[in-house]
């Protein structure tokens, strides 16, 4: 039983001179206003009240004890009022996990749209590569680009992320042209690491699934290092929309391939299986979908 309801019928009971009057201010049964008290009394270890048939007075120790519970009280309800308050805003610190290439691209503007917005909450933003431990680390949202591992974590898709197979055009000279996946093996290519098939590109065409087992001089494990290993003619790589999309338009990139699809991959938020999300939270992830249009494909 909530011990503030008890201390709180036992003011009323004392102000008010009987169970009866505490129950009718209270909105329950006397019964259930006597067992408030008779718990009061059990863990006090003292008796509060002198009960007669006509009057309910209390005991030395229930004057004791009044002062301190009317303390209490009125320190609970301001904590309510100003939770009640705060809970119309957001407030507090927001920690969010994003991918360090995908969020410096694309989540700026986001994160300045929502600190304009929401001036009362401090916005801790980590930008990482790993998919770090959540409750661990205190963070309430995280972005996550890849298949999802079985886990306690909600998550609410936002989109895909388109990938190409590219290299540069100075790589390519002299060097045969791969037409199908299975050339890929006479080519050196760069992996990204963090990925849990990382020696395996695997693509799709009108003939089925190809896996190509691929290998090469350099692994890393961040989109624009990869990219930039790209542009340094280091070989051919997979990389994501955002890191490939310029580099074809302007004839930096070639992409290779084309009638072999690869895979999008999904992006989520997500966050800690709680009864209750936090205003901050819910907010951010709702200007999330709202602006996932301008970072991801349905």
């Amino acid at each position: 039983m909530d011990r503030i309801d008890c201390l709180r019928a036992f003011v009323r009971c004392l102000e008010g001179g009987s169970f009866s009057v505490a129950a009718g201010e209270l909105g329950i049964g006397q019964p259930a206003v006597s067992k408030r008290i008779a718990l009061l009394e059990s863990e006090f270890g003292t008796q509060l009240f002198f009960r007669t048939t006509r009057k309910l007075r209390p005991t030395p120790e229930g004057h004791r004890i009044y002062d301190l519970a009317r303390q209490i009280l009125a320190s609970f309800d301001l904590a309510r009022v100003n939770i009640e308050e705060n809970s119309l805003r957001p407030s507090g610190t927001l920690r969010v996990s994003v991918p360090s290439s995908f969020g410096r691209r694309y989540l700026m503007p986001v994160i300045a749209e929502y600190v304009r917005a929401y001036q009362g909450v401090r916005l801790d933003v980590r930008f990482s590569e790993r998919f770090v431990n959540l409750v661990e680390e205190g963070v309430e949202l995280a972005l996550r680009i890849g298949k999802l591992e079985s886990s306690t974590l909600v998550a609410r898709r936002l989109g895909t992320v388109q990938r190409y197979l590219v290299a540069t055009p100075f790589y390519l000279q002299g060097r045969a042209m791969p037409r199908t996946p299975e050339d890929l093996d006479a080519h050196q290519c760069i992996v990204y690491s963090r990925l849990p098939s990382a020696g395996e590109w695997i693509f799709e065409s009108e003939h089925g699934r190809h896996v190509a087992s691929i290998s090469g001089p350099l692994l890393v494990d961040d989109a624009d290092a990869m990219q930039e290993a790209v542009m340094q003619h280091l070989g051919i790589a997979v990389l994501p929309e955002w890191c490939a999309v310029a580099g074809l338009r302007n004839g930096q990139l070639q992409n290779l391939l084309p009638e072999f699809s690869i895979a999008a991959l999904p992006l989520h938020a997500v966050y800690p299986e709680t009864h209750w999300m936090s205003l901050r939270a819910r907010s951010f992830l709702d200007l999330l979908i709202k602006r996932s249009g301008q970072f991801a494909t349905a």
